[in-house]
């Protein structure tokens, strides 16, 4: 899913782009903490907006990824679209979330990436990765593709033409997810111990994040078991029918709940074999949390160098905090940091590994966001303090890592389109950049003398720090 190499857009389908300045304003309702000098370039198909000439890389790459995106869904759909559609691009989830285009929630952090049916256009943040990129710049084309070939590209277009089509959320974000990654492990995993542990609710009942990993499995069984062809032919004959049901009928002689049936069939016979070969989690492993009746999200364990606490991430009281629990006995012993809720800690950056103990278990380090931008919170366990370290040429701050002789932080970031491994220094109080190009690199790790990191990259046989860069 993640990690190929990015000089692939060099080799990518050739557009031709022309670049116009333009002074758009995306909506004034939701708090905006900076002026963005928006510009736009143009594809054969899409209206790239950007800001800032920093981000004009990060354009031309999102307007190559949806002309070989829509190269291959007007094939499998059987679709041209009517009209171009617009993609508005911000380089961080920080600027994202100050977004007036569409209507977020006040916490954000989870979305990657929405498609506005009202005008038939498409948000979407940089995280760092092209790799992810890419794939969310195509999952948000399925719902502009979708909203084209269904609705005539407007809810202006669905009053005006009485469409009442509506699609299950399985449906269309199950089919969105397996056009942009086709069968990937991260979903095979999920569902692997959803079929094995009983838990994986037939197809038409699929809600919430197994909408998409389950519909993403659905869209994968149809096209191993009947042809990819299968796929635009199920959707013409809905847009024909208005008829999800009629649609699957036609095409593949099944109603939606005997393709379900046949469905979880397949997936018991993929997966039950494994139960033998595979340990139990509970032959092995203790479990330190737990969910609660109506479930909670734990994340980003960080165990203490003495080894007697463990700090994570929860949202057990419907806000994002960070928890210490002991170590043998899961019984909490304090919440460190009450977020979300708190304007010093508005997110807590969720989705990247991002607690560090101090080497003398004394302080705490996460990647936190305040008033809009990334910093470091730097905590300290008994008394609570907190330190903030601000680095405002930053657009957003992910894992953070504190060297064994306790002096650095590392950490990765982004400045505008480039993802790079930074080291602070705590006692100088100066940054460095350590890798400098445009890889994708982050969560590093240091080794036990202080002086190397380990961190991940697409980078491959390209090891020479500093040199690959678009200039």
């Amino acid at each position: 899913m993640r990690y190929k190499k990015i000089f692939l857009l060099l080799v990518a389908v050739s557009i031709t782009v022309s670049v116009h300045a333009q002074n758009a304003s995306f909506g004034k309702n939701r708090v905006q903490y900076q002026h963005f000098d928006w510009r736009f370039i143009q594809s054969q198909h899409f209206d790239i907006y950007y800001y800032g000439s920093k981000n004009y890389e990060l354009a031309e790459f999102a307007a190559q990824s949806l002309e070989s995106a829509y190269k291959q869904l007007s094939e499998d759909f059987d679709h041209d679209i009517i009209d171009r559609i617009p993609l508005i691009v911000y380089d961080s989830h920080n600027d994202f979330s100050q977004t007036n285009v569409v209507a977020l929630p006040t916490s954000a952090e989870g979305i990657g990436g929405v498609t506005d049916k009202y005008k038939n256009r498409m948000t979407v943040p940089f995280d760092g990765d092209y790799n992810d990129f890419r794939r969310t710049l195509h999952h948000e084309l399925v719902h502009a593709v979708f909203n084209d070939m269904f609705y005539g590209g407007s809810v202006q277009s669905i009053i005006q033409n009485q469409i009442q089509l509506q699609f299950p959320l399985w449906f269309e974000e199950g089919l969105a997810e397996y056009m942009a990654l086709g069968w990937d492990t991260n979903t095979d995993m999920f569902v692997r111990d959803a079929v094995i542990n009983g838990y994986l609710p037939p197809v038409y009942q699929l809600g919430g994040y197994y909408a998409y990993r389950g519909g993403q499995s659905l869209w994968n069984f149809i096209s191993e078991e009947y042809g990819r062809e299968k796929i635009g032919e199920i959707l013409n004959r809905i847009k024909t029918s208005r008829s999800v049901e009629y649609g699957f009928v036609e095409s593949l002689g099944l109603t939606t709940e005997e393709l379900s049936d046949r469905w979880e069939d397949a997936l018991k016979k993929r997966y039950f074999p494994e139960v033998a070969e595979r340990e139990s989690a509970k032959s092995i492993a203790t479990l330190m949390t737990k969910r609660g009746d109506y479930g909670s999200y734990n994340t980003s364990p960080s165990i203490s160098p003495q080894g007697d606490k463990i700090a994570f991430i929860t949202n057990k009281r419907g806000y994002f905090d960070v928890v210490v629990i002991n170590a043998l006995n899961g019984k909490k012993l304090k919440t460190v940091i009450r977020g979300e809720d708190n304007p010093e800690f508005e997110e807590l950056n969720i989705l990247s590994p991002n607690l560090a103990w101090s080497p003398d278990g004394r302080k705490i380090a996460l990647s936190t966001k305040t008033k809009g931008s990334d910093d470091i919170a730097v905590i300290e366990y008994q008394t609570g303090k907190v330190d903030k370290i601000k680095i405002p040429e930053l657009d957003a701050i992910g894992s953070v890592s504190w060297s064994p002789d306790g002096k650095k932080l590392a950490f990765d970031a982004n400045m505008g389109p480039y993802q790079d491994i930074f080291i602070y220094d705590l006692t100088t109080k100066k940054m460095v950049n350590v890798t400098g190009d445009f890889f994708d690199d982050s969560k590093p790790t240091w080794d036990k003398s202080s002086e190397s990191i380990y961190f991940v990259s697409n980078r491959g046989d390209y090891t020479q720090l500093g040199t690959f860069t678009f200039n």
